[in-house]
């Protein structure tokens, strides 16, 4: 695992958290029903498409995972986790209570994520060797447990 992971996972979630945003709260948000009956949006496709594409041109060998279109593999061990909207039913209802969720796993470990509540800004994130850290207002705090 190294920093770039962890680099690559927050611009990530960063991008998708900018994609949902100018999607919430849409009066054209198109609404559908996946076959275990939870709803998916064009904004959770549309924010899925964007991230696989960016993780395409920075890292092609990797596999991804997404919640929308499923798993791709790959030779390398790496696999990218992302869902870009976790929270669909709130967000569907306009209600602030929702994240953005991308980390990474090496053979299929997880080593590195990150996760934006999209309501209040905080940037959640985490890497093997590196610590776990909250961002607010642009200021990073170190998580701590006793």
């Amino acid at each position: 695992m190294s920093a770039d992971d962890l680099d690559l996972a927050l611009r990530l979630a960063d991008q998708a958290d900018e994609l949902t945003m100018a999607r919430f709260g849409a009066l054209d948000l198109r609404v559908e029903t996946k076959p275990d009956l939870t709803p998916v949006t064009d904004a959770d496709r549309g924010a899925e498409e964007a991230l696989r594409a960016a993780l395409s041109q920075a890292r092609r060998d990797d596999s991804v995972f997404g919640e929308e279109f499923g798993g791709t593999t790959s030779s390398t061990g790496r696999q990218w986790v992302i869902d870009p909207i976790d929270g669909t039913v709130n967000f569907v209802y306009g209600i602030e209570a929702y994240a953005v969720s991308v980390g990474v796993q090496i053979d299929g470990v997880s080593v590195a994520g990150a996760v934006v509540n999209v309501a209040t800004g905080e940037l959640y994130s985490a890497a093997v060797g590196h610590g776990a850290t909250v961002t607010r207002d642009g200021v990073s705090t170190a998580l701590r447990c006793n």
